[in-house]
């Protein structure tokens, strides 16, 4: 399901900027990685959660187990 956030304009180094709540709503924080597609066909542009590699969620596990 589609749903509208906001509207953003594009900043000069062809940045947009999401607000706190729509990465809130999408489980997404500072820092995370995404993946960005762009859908040819309907010239949508997607992000997503980008998926960990072994070596990134091994480093994740390790720097995790130094902080408690």
């Amino acid at each position: 399901m589609k749903v509208l956030f906001d509207t953003r304009r594009i900043q000069k180094l062809g940045r947009v900027s999401l607000s706190e709540q729509l990465l809130r709503n999408a489980g997404l924080q500072e820092g995370d990685q995404v993946d960005i597609y762009f859908d040819a066909i309907t010239k949508r542009i997607i992000i997503e959660p980008a998926a960990l590699s072994y070596d990134q969620a091994a480093s994740e596990k390790l720097a995790s187990g130094r902080k408690g």
